[in-house]
């Protein structure tokens, strides 16, 4: 999993200064609930701020409803207030597609083209319940990544166990393992996210140089000659070596 990133995702929770001073210590993304489909969240813009400035990468998720309204309005209502240097700071928006009564046509199709306009990709969070059972399990539509809600409790990629939707593996850049616990005060759900589309860059070693063998001492030579003579007389006695010697000859035949 060394490619994968440990992060969060909050709603209602206000991520205080203090707690996301200590989340920078075992977490790299906060993600944060911009609409639910009903409401903005009222700690979302303080919860980005505190994430931000304590240098965590930002995630902000869109949830669409049926509920007499299509997706581009749903995604007008979760930019609404959000101010710019948060919007653009923010380095996914996904929409959040689980809820029941949804369509392709109506809600998540233009939610994700009304993100697209805004400047940010396409991008959709859900799970195979919802987009098999509940959405009828349509084709992702081309060049849309996923952020995929398996609840396992196991912090690992469970997507190619379960596909769904057409999406390939390596389309897939999240994963939420776990509903809301409580991580260093924050209550939250716990999710693995692809370190490369988040931005994150594995740290660059330093050049290995190869330290050259010495060649073997005069003490070595003699040592392998009286395991040579041991080998002999063993030979001589229809004994046969040890294990550990047979190993001590290989690795002298190697040297």
């Amino acid at each position: 999993m060394a490619e994968w990133v440990y992060g969060i995702d909050s709603s209602y929770d206000l991520l205080m200064v203090e707690e996301a001073e200590k989340l920078k210590t075992v977490s790299s993304v906060y993600a944060q609930c911009l609409w639910t489909g009903l409401e903005q969240p009222p700690s979302r813009v303080t919860s980005l701020r505190n994430a931000k400035d304590a240098g965590l990468v930002l995630v902000g998720y869109i949830s669409v409803a049926n509920n007499g309204h299509d997706g581009t309005w749903h995604v007008n209502q979760a930019r609404a207030g959000i101010p710019d240097d948060l919007w653009d700071a923010l380095y996914r928006v996904p929409v959040d597609a689980e809820l029941f009564g949804l369509t392709m046509s109506t809600h998540v199709q233009p939610a994700l083209a009304r993100v697209e306009a805004l400047g940010k990709g396409r991008d959709i969070y859900t799970s195979y319940h919802a987009w098999v059972d509940l959405l009828g399990n349509p084709t992702r539509p081309a060049g849309v990544g996923l952020w995929n809600a398996i609840w396992d409790e196991n912090p690992d990629f469970d997507f190619p166990t379960l596909r769904y939707g057409g999406w390939l593996d390596s389309e897939v850049w999240g994963e939420q393992w776990s509903g809301g616990t409580n991580v260093l005060g924050q209550f939250a759900d716990r999710n693995q996210f692809r370190a490369s589309a988040m931005g994150i860059m594995p740290p660059i070693s330093e050049p290995h140089t190869p330290v050259p063998v010495p060649p073997p001492g005069d003490s070595q030579w003699l040592l392998a000659a009286a395991h040579a003579s041991t080998l002999a007389l063993l030979f001589a006695t229809r004994q046969r070596p040890t294990a550990q010697l047979r190993d001590i000859i290989k690795f002298l035949i190697q040297t």
